[in-house]
């Protein structure tokens, strides 16, 4: 090939390639996560709190407390990677709400967070549970939120922060992969 053609190509094709990245990568986020530092009167840390778990066992998240840590973060603007009220994407905000909720230690990604925990029909789904929504263009996982109860979930969008909606809409129906039970 060419000098000019690869030119040409390459002035073509790059455009087109930075712009679709961060629209196929969707919310789930390239920061990495580490082991946590044991916590005061502990042996060890934790990586995730649902190791050594039962799945038979009932563990059940206190509702007004996660409704009152969620509704702390209403407003919080929405930044690719974020997870300080300065800034917060999809799955840095579950991380920091289940963190504050229940000190658990979870991956800053929606992909890898829709393989913890155990399917749950949509009709069981309870406070806590961790809602799952298929990208526009791939349909891999590229979303997350929280579950509230009645159809309302919490969640970081690009437009508008940390809001609450509701499972019914139009959108989130269209592209809505599943409910997992983490806790």
């Amino acid at each position: 090939m060419d000098a000019t053609r690869f030119c040409l190509l390459r002035s073509f094709f790059l455009p087109i390639v930075f712009t679709l990245a961060p629209l196929i990568a969707g919310c789930a986020s390239s920061v990495r996560y580490t082991r946590p530092e044991p916590r005061q009167g502990s042996e060890q840390g934790h990586y995730f709190i649902v190791h050594g778990r039962a799945d038979d066992q009932d563990y059940s998240v206190s509702t007004a407390r996660l409704e009152q840590i969620v509704n702390s973060y209403i407003g919080t603007r929405y930044h690719y990677g974020g997870m300080s009220r300065r800034g917060i994407d999809c799955s840095g905000f579950v991380c920091r709400v289940f963190s504050e909720l229940n000190h658990a230690s979870l991956p800053h990604s929606s992909e890898k967070l829709f393989k913890l925990g155990k399917s749950i029909a949509l009709a069981e789904a309870r406070p806590g549970d961790l809602v799952f929504f298929r990208g526009r263009f791939f349909g891999g996982i590229s979303h997350v939120g929280i579950c509230l109860g009645n159809n309302r979930f919490a969640h970081a969008t690009i437009g508008a922060g940390v809001i609450i909606s509701n499972l019914d809409e139009e959108e989130y129906a269209k592209h809505f992969a599943g409910v997992r039970r983490v806790f």
